[in-house]
């Protein structure tokens, strides 16, 4: 293919060229012809690259690993959808909670990406608008594929996050003003959209009041409104929308907690850790996006040379300027954040994009069109920007999510919705309840859960013992004292899979309970928690089921054992079984009558963010 689109395109050149030279003007019709040919093929290549990104889009949203702050998301639309309030709720929570109503957490991490991923098909068609070129013409389809290529957007762009939709909006705002007249509709939308996404996210405004400013104070060319009556039509526009937005907010009985909780979520504790975008965030664009990094870089060097040239001339709506201002404003709220983690590539890799494609139409205008030449550029530029994007995307295809989704639903199974709760300091089971809301292990209040006064996550646990504990990479910043405290009440059915329980010494002893409800009681070899078993030397072997074991030949409390699950009352229980074997009790809540074995999981592997 790639072979005959050159010659074709050669062919072309060299006609039109004789066509030219010869005056020959019975051939122009034969070369419009055939380029309205060929731009109908490459049109219908590029339409069907994005149809096949658009699936694979669709695909990786459903089985791709979920992190942390989906979870957390997730789990806040869920309380809202329930009538409860968190602090900060914000607008991005609310939509999310119109899908949390019934179901199961599998079917609502399922439910919430399916609304994620049309926010980031959504943010390709803006981000194509927003180059300024005709839609559906071929320039926008090279924009659309381009947009639905930038590696960062595929790392983030279709996670449950507000950065996402907050995209979208600015986006928006930056498609009505940029290359139209200044109209009072636009306006009016413009401070509509600024506040609608500060209940979005605060970080909102670094970008809003910028672009604000800029159209008010410098309006775009074209018929002249009076400039009081575009900043009233701003001004109205805010107006409403705040109302509009407050009157949301109550009506799904959240009231003033979003505007009462801004000040602590936008507050950062003096000694919190704080880093550069260098080495963690910035290096990974360089890597992901090399193409896109060297003519940002290249048209910021141009932009930068015409404003030295002519000076206060240059300082108008007709090049580039426009779009480096507001990558300027990307990359100063990248490094005024103090965590800049890499999801933050979300507001820098589509603002670098518009620069970039626009400074590279402007080049592709200048370019000679000798023969051979266009196609070669055409092939390199899709091969050095191609590359990198799949490199960087096919890693994503392992890293699913079904193990997460398999300890949602033991959770969901092991447990009751009112009476017993979970611990895992994300509010990683939406349909379950949390055993404190202080239990949430997030990095601003994390020194105060290892060095505050208290309380502490044992404190915690103690006070309110959940059913099931699902430890991660989160759990580990917690001191050795939790640690401990966590393995002494609670047993392991996997290595990032903890039920209350205990271990007793051969013959049986006494043990507490911590919370009640139905326990299973056997043999420790056949108790399926780990370390009671060899690990599986093979596939085949870990594919077998267990082994048989002889029944554990007891009594609880005086009563025999019978091999079934038993209720037990918070308190001392004791256990008196056959003195050479050891006896194990373990949490199975009020349906299951046995968890099976879950050999090779790694807690710190549950989670994996920034790969």
């Amino acid at each position: 293919m790639s072979k005959n689109f050159n010659e074709n395109a050669n062919a072309l050149l060299e006609m039109d060229a004789k066509a030219v030279d010869s005056g020959d003007m019975a051939v122009r019709p034969q070369v419009q012809a055939k380029s309205r040919w060929l731009t109908g093929i490459s049109c219908a290549l590029l339409i069907a690259g994005i149809a096949v990104l658009g699936w694979l889009a669709m695909y990786l949203a459903g089985m791709r690993i979920y992190q942390v702050d989906e979870c957390s998301n997730i789990f806040v639309g869920r309380l809202i959808a329930t009538g409860h309030s968190w602090p900060g709720m914000d607008l991005f929570q609310v939509i999310l909670s119109r899908l949390m109503f019934t179901g199961r957490a599998a079917d609502m991490y399922a439910a919430a990406r399916e609304l994620s991923l049309m926010i980031f098909w959504l943010n390709w068609i803006l981000l194509a608008l927003a180059t300024g070129e005709r839609i559906l013409s071929p320039r926008w389809l090279v924009a659309l594929a381009g947009a639905a290529t930038l590696a960062p957007l595929w790392d983030f762009g279709f996670e449950v996050r507000h950065d996402n939709l907050l995209l979208a909006g600015i986006l928006l705002i930056w498609g009505v003003v940029r290359f139209q007249p200044p109209r009072l509709g636009a306006y009016f939308f413009v401070g509509a959209c600024l506040v609608g996404l500060e209940f979005t996210s605060i970080k909102a405004i670094l970008y809003t009041f910028p672009i604000s400013a800029a159209i008010l104070v410098f309006p775009p060319p074209g018929t002249r409104q009076p400039r009081w009556k575009l900043f009233a039509a701003w001004c109205v526009g805010a107006v409403v929308a705040f109302f509009a937005l407050r009157l949301v907010f109550k009506l799904v009985g959240l009231g003033h907690d979003y505007l009462a909780g801004v000040q602590s979520v936008t507050s950062v504790p003096g000694d919190a850790t704080r880093f550069w975008p260098f080495k963690v965030t910035l290096s990974r664009l360089l890597t992901q996006t090399p193409l896109l990094v060297a003519v940002t870089i290249a048209a910021i060097i141009a932009c930068a040379g015409t404003l030295m040239r002519e000076r206060s001339a240059a300082l108008n709506w007709d090049g580039i300027l426009p779009e480096v201002m507001l990558l300027g404003i990307a990359l100063t709220a990248l490094f005024i954040n103090p965590n800049p983690y890499p999801y933050n590539l979300l507001h820098v890799a589509p603002y670098a994009f518009l620069v970039a494609f626009r400074y590279g139409m402007m080049l592709w205008k200048q370019m000679p069109r000798r023969a051979g030449f266009v196609p070669l550029i055409i092939t390199g530029v899709a091969f050095i920007h191609l590359l990198p994007f799949g490199v960087a995307t096919r890693r994503h295809f392992s890293k699913p999510n079904f193990r997460q989704e398999e300890l949602m639903n033991l959770t969901e199974d092991l447990t009751d919705p009112v009476n017993d709760t979970v611990f895992d300091g994300i509010g990683f089971v939406p349909t379950r309840n949390v055993c404190d809301i202080r239990s949430f292990i997030h990095g601003q209040i994390l020194k105060n859960l290892v060095n505050g006064s208290g309380p502490h996550i044992r404190d915690i646990l103690a006070e309110h013992p959940p059913a099931v504990i699902i430890p991660s990479y989160r759990t580990d910043w917690l001191p050795k004292e939790d640690q401990d405290f966590m393995h002494e009440r609670y047993v392991a059915m996997a290595d990032d899979f903890l039920v209350l329980g205990s271990l007793l010494p051969a013959g049986g002893g006494t043990f507490q309970v911590y919370h009640a409800g139905r326990y299973r009681i056997t043999s420790a070899e056949d108790s399926n928690i780990i370390g009671t078993y060899g690990e599986p030397k093979s596939f085949k072997d870990a594919l077998a089921p267990p082994p048989k074991e002889t029944p554990l030949v007891g009594t609880i409390d005086g009563v025999p054992l019978n091999g079934k699950p038993v209720q037990l009352s918070v308190g001392t229980h004791r256990i008196e079984c056959e003195p050479q074997r050891t006896a194990a009790v373990a949490w199975v809540g009020p349906h299951v009558d046995e968890v099976a074995r879950m050999p090779g999981c790694n807690h710190q592997y549950l989670f994996d963010n920034w790969y």
